[in-house]
């Protein structure tokens, strides 16, 4: 994603949502300059422009997050509520965007290493047998 895409973004976001404060040259700037390398470079202006029409068809949006960070959690996955960078993009991201005239809710995605909690029911010992007929 290159600065003038980010920025634009922000901008006319930050200028037509309701009750939003509209963000001035110097402050998209700095907010860039704080974005990580590591996003800036994985994430494409066609990310970018997606997430910012997710923001604006979304009815319930994360409005506790800096406005940038809620353009981000439409690309990637979520962790407490946030955009978690360290997990990458949303694994469904290629077929969201695929769909961009309507609005997809987030949904919170495990990270790859994630072990689930308990076995399946087929391979756990203490409930083998327990409802057989």
């Amino acid at each position: 994603m290159n600065a003038k895409t980010f920025g634009l973004g922000l901008m006319a976001l930050s200028g037509s949502l309701p009750y939003g404060k509209k963000l001035t040259n110097e402050e998209v700037q700095f907010i860039w300059l704080l974005l990580p390398a590591d996003v800036k470079a994985t994430v494409t202006d066609e990310m970018w422009a997606f997430g910012c029409s997710q923001r604006m068809m979304d009815p319930q949006p994360a409005k506790e997050l800096p406005l940038h960070l809620q353009v981000l959690s439409y690309v990637f996955r979520m962790r407490d509520g946030q955009p978690a960078f360290d997990w990458g993009l949303k694994a469904d991201l290629n077929h969201r965007m695929a769909l961009p005239s309507c609005f997809h809710p987030h949904h919170q995605a495990p990270a790859a290493d994630h072990v689930p909690l308990l076995e399946p029911a087929a391979t756990n010992p203490v409930l083998v047998g327990g409802f057989d007929a």
